[in-house]
Order: structure tokens, then sequence, then C-alpha cells
């Protein structure tokens, strides 16, 4: 009988309460947003940047757009999928990679406040409008903005903390 050594799960509690508290964060804001704002009425923060209720049906960029609520529940299933994956991956990342296990924490608490947004009414809740005179950039959350940044931090990870992934890294990392 051959014996197989599995290495055990393991997921910081520290990255839980990130996820966690991303999800809280986006969720309290929309919930402000809902009880504060009219749909579709504007109110200028910045220049260029507007606080604005808008509801999302679709994924980013209208990805994935078909008739009435037809795409409600196959985008819920997809992200419990997704966020399943981004549980496993970050159940495996090593200790000595914390801004790999940032990364994916933070997209996965983004990809989770979006979901229960979708599966509560069926569509996504965004708020902050980012424009220049005519152009209009994108409408997000503050799940969105957890996302992109754990993107830009899982890609981050890959030269900062893999020796020789990326050209210079092994200079940099002998100067840590």
């Amino acid at each position: 009988m051959m014996s197989t050594t599995r290495k055990p799960l393991h997921v910081s509690f520290h990255w839980i309460w990130l996820i966690v508290l991303i999800v809280m964060l986006d969720q309290g804001t929309k919930h402000l947003v809902v009880n504060s704002l009219e749909a579709n009425r504007p109110i200028a923060i910045l220049p260029s940047i507007d606080f604005v209720l808008s509801y999302n049906k679709v994924i980013s960029f209208s990805f994935l757009q078909f008739a009435a609520d037809q795409q409600r529940w196959p985008l819920v299933g997809l992200s419990i999928l997704a966020s399943g994956l981004l549980g496993w991956w970050l159940s495996r990342v090593p200790r000595g990679k914390p801004i790999l296990a940032k990364g994916l924490s933070l997209i996965l608490g983004g990809a989770l406040g979006n979901m229960l947004d979708r599966a509560r009414i069926g569509s996504v809740i965004d708020f902050v409008h980012v424009y220049y005179k005519a152009w209009s950039f994108a409408v997000f959350n503050f799940a969105d903005a957890a996302i992109t940044v754990g993107v830009i931090a899982t890609i981050a990870s890959t030269c900062l903390e893999t020796p020789g992934a990326c050209p210079d890294s092994k200079d940099r990392q002998e100067h840590l």
C-alpha cells in the first residue's frame, strides 16, 4: 500500500478577515448609496467623478448581455465557480507570498460582494462614475475596485515574489 503526503489546506485568518472586510465595505457602501441617491441622477464629488446610482445587469463592458433576467443565475453560478477556484488557489499560496495572497483575497472579496448583489436583486449596484468631458470611463463600485487592485497585486507578485520570473528580479531579491 502506497502512502501519499498531501499538503494541508491553509488559509490564514487574516486573509479570511480581509475577504470579509471587502464584502462588508462593498455591501455597506452600496446600502448607503441605494438609500441616499436616486437612480441615474449624478452628484458631483470631484472634477470628473460623480456618484450615480446604477444597476448593472451584465458583467464588465456589457459582456454576456442577454434579454431580460436570463443572465442572472448563470452569472451567479459563474461567480460561485470563480470564487471556489480563487479560494482553492488562495489555500495553496505559500506563506512567503503575501502579495499573491492579498491579491487573491481582494479579488475573492470583490467577486463575492458583486455576486451577493446579483443573487439578491438581479443586478450589481454601481455608483462611482469616472469621466472626462464627454468621455465616460466606467461606473463601478467598491468590489470592482478591490478586484482591480487584486488583479494588479496578483500580477505584481509574479515579479516581486518569484525569483527570476521578471527581468532584474534576481538583482532586486539580492538587495532586499
